[in-house]
């Protein structure tokens, strides 16, 4: 089984470089079976083909796309004696966001504060889910990526990151029971909080006082629409602020920590560790480039 060994070294490091590479293919018959360390967007603009994810085939025809996750083992075959065409993004989620650096599925990059999708709700995963542009929007926004790719104008990583989340938005509204910010009223005065004083001292107790509920519940009902404690929402929100702040600012750790509302650094740096995989002195260092 191939793990980016499919990838031309150019594409590899072209995909390193920009945080997202976009290739078209012609006349394709087979594709083998192969996983790699990325997400992968395929749309198909021409004939039919015979897609294996992970043991499940299904068939995608013209119009159809995918968004195969980290470490999915897949292959396409043609249809019959014909071939087909098709778009390949391959994006590393922290070209959404600096702060997603060591993100490993796109669930997780869809439930980030860019985007804020409740997951819970969703009966399907997106990453296993086939989808159809209807009215060609994905497909013309795919195209606007790859003119962007190939020009490289000023500006071009942002516009191709805005098109990138148009794209996922689009996506999202397809499935069923996907909600955007419709927490139950708990949670959406918890998350609204955490948004406007993630800076300060929060005390949840203090919080479900105010709110006139007992504080287990209100932790019951957080870790039920969210999926994680409201201690982790928390350390996380921070986290994410923290690292926006070292990939474009050039405050001191010390400063940015006291800035989002911490002030035991060392305890802060392994929090960022966990998040990202890199100290915080890497992270700046990976991400600070013209700052």
């Amino acid at each position: 089984m191939n793990i980016d060994l499919h990838l031309e070294k150019a594409t590899y490091m072209s995909l390193q470089k920009e945080k997202c590479t976009l290739l078209m293919h012609q006349n394709v018959k087979t594709v083998p079976m192969h996983e790699h360390s990325f997400l992968e967007l395929s749309y198909i603009l021409r004939g039919s083909a015979e897609h294996t994810l992970d043991g499940s085939t299904d068939v995608l025809n013209s119009g159809d796309y995918l968004i195969v996750d980290y470490g999915g083992r897949h292959s396409y075959r043609a249809c019959g004696e014909g071939d087909f065409d098709n778009y390949d993004c391959l994006f590393l989620p922290e070209l959404l966001d600096p702060a997603l650096q060591g993100t490993r599925s796109l669930r997780a990059v869809l439930e980030h504060y860019l985007l804020h999708f409740n997951m819970n709700a969703i009966v399907k995963d997106p990453a296993r889910a086939i989808f159809h542009d209807e009215d060609g929007s994905v497909r013309q926004l795919i195209e606007k990526i790859h003119t962007e790719l190939q020009k490289k104008e000023a500006g071009f990583a942002e516009l191709t990151r805005c098109y990138l989340v148009e794209i996922l938005l689009l996506t999202m509204r397809k499935i069923d029971g996907v909600q955007n910010s419709s927490y139950g009223e708990i949670t959406a005065f918890l998350t609204a909080y955490v948004e406007k004083h993630y800076a300060e001292q929060i005390s949840l107790g203090a919080l479900a006082a105010q709110m006139n509920y007992s504080l287990p519940y209100v932790s019951q009902r957080f870790k039920a629409d969210t999926g994680v404690t409201f201690m982790r929402y928390l350390q996380d929100y921070r986290v994410t602020r923290a690292c926006r702040l070292l990939a474009n600012t050039r405050m001191s750790f010390a400063q940015i920590t006291e800035a989002v509302g911490y002030f035991d650094f060392k305890c802060f740096a392994q929090l960022i560790k966990r998040n990202t995989g890199l100290s915080p002195s890497a992270f700046r260092r990976k991400h600070r480039e013209g700052v």
